[in-house]
């Protein structure tokens, strides 16, 4: 079993590191019981979430949740639901491609270009690619995207679906794929909602320094990097945070 705290409706796991996680995922398959995705949420996911209760009600039940955020916590000390360590998305992808490379896993990859595509296939030639057009997160697109990717899926049947969208793309899409493919009976994989690892780990994207991952300035590295895009993101929508956290302080 792995320890865990609930906090924010989502059970995060409080682990020093990935290692048993990544040896269970490699040996065991997802529990019957639980939605067959791994998510590492920061404040802006943990706000969507719980802002969007169709998405919690799926994503709460995910096979692993862990903490991908330095405020997480120190909100989880404050609550004393105490978490041990940030558990990032950005670092669990190199090593979770490394061990699905070592052991002959069978993987899709949901990714935004071809230059990403390049450097993976480049360490794992048999790795499966899908590179989706841009589109908006209508309903209909979401069902036009879930569907192509669903017949790779059926096709190929692989372990591992990594998908590195924008939110709420991603979430949306696996949501839809678990549907299809539980309708289909076929064979379930373990999806990893992972975002932007894929570019940080290409060097597509500068990852902020390491200095500023160990003192929780990630967000300010991201931030002066696009600041258009993310200035609502950090400055106004996140600070939601703020009000969950006062939610869990009173029980409520």
């Amino acid at each position: 079993m792995f320890s865990k705290q609930h906090l924010f409706n989502l059970d995060f796991i409080a682990a020093n590191n990935f290692d048993t996680i990544i040896k269970d995922i490699i040996k065991n398959p997802t529990p019957t019981d639980a939605f067959p995705a791994v998510i590492t949420p920061n404040v802006d996911l943990t706000v969507h979430l719980n802002k969007n209760k169709n998405l919690l009600n799926s994503y709460k039940n995910a096979r692993f949740i862990l903490p991908d955020g330095f405020p997480i916590i120190i909100f989880s000390k404050l609550l004393n639901k105490p978490l041990k360590k940030r558990l990032a998305g950005s670092d669990l992808f190199p090593l979770i491609w490394k061990a699905s490379i070592q052991h002959n896993k069978k993987v899709l990859l949901i990714i935004p270009n071809h230059s990403i595509q390049k450097k993976l296939e480049s360490e794992y030639p048999t790795a499966m690619f899908y590179i989706p057009p841009f589109f908006e997160a209508s309903a209909e697109n979401i069902g036009i995207e879930s569907e192509k990717i669903y017949s790779l899926i059926f096709e190929q049947k692989p372990d591992f679906v990594f998908i590195g969208l924008r939110f709420p793309k991603q979430e949306l899409i696996v949501i839809n794929l678990h549907k299809k493919i539980k309708e289909a009976s076929i064979e379930m994989p373990l999806f990893f909602n992972l975002g932007a690892s894929f570019e940080f780990y290409t060097g597509s994207k500068k990852r902020a320094p390491q200095w500023m991952q160990q003192t929780g300035l990630e967000w300010l590295h991201r931030f002066l990097s696009e600041p258009k895009r993310t200035f609502k993101r950090y400055f106004w929508d996140d600070l939601y945070i703020f009000i969950l956290f006062i939610k869990e302080f009173f029980g409520k």
